[in-house]
């Protein structure tokens, strides 16, 4: 269906997961995405998802 190569399942950033870390890290390099877009869903009460990862990351290296 073409629906499906269009629209990509979001999902949830992992603070754990090492794939998630080396996502973002690769969007801190090079200021995209890649080709499939951003994979992760926007949490509330955050405006935007680097910033809500930041946060994240942050929290977990600070262990609050």
């Amino acid at each position: 269906m073409i629906l499906d190569t269009i629209v990509r399942p979001k999902r949830y950033f992992d603070v754990n997961s090492k794939k998630d870390i080396a996502m973002f890290s690769y969007y801190v390099k090079n200021k995209a995405w890649g080709t499939d877009g951003c994979p992760f869903t926007l949490e509330f009460p955050y405006l935007t998802v680097p910033d809500m990862i930041k946060e994240k990351l942050i929290l977990k290296f600070l262990k609050v």
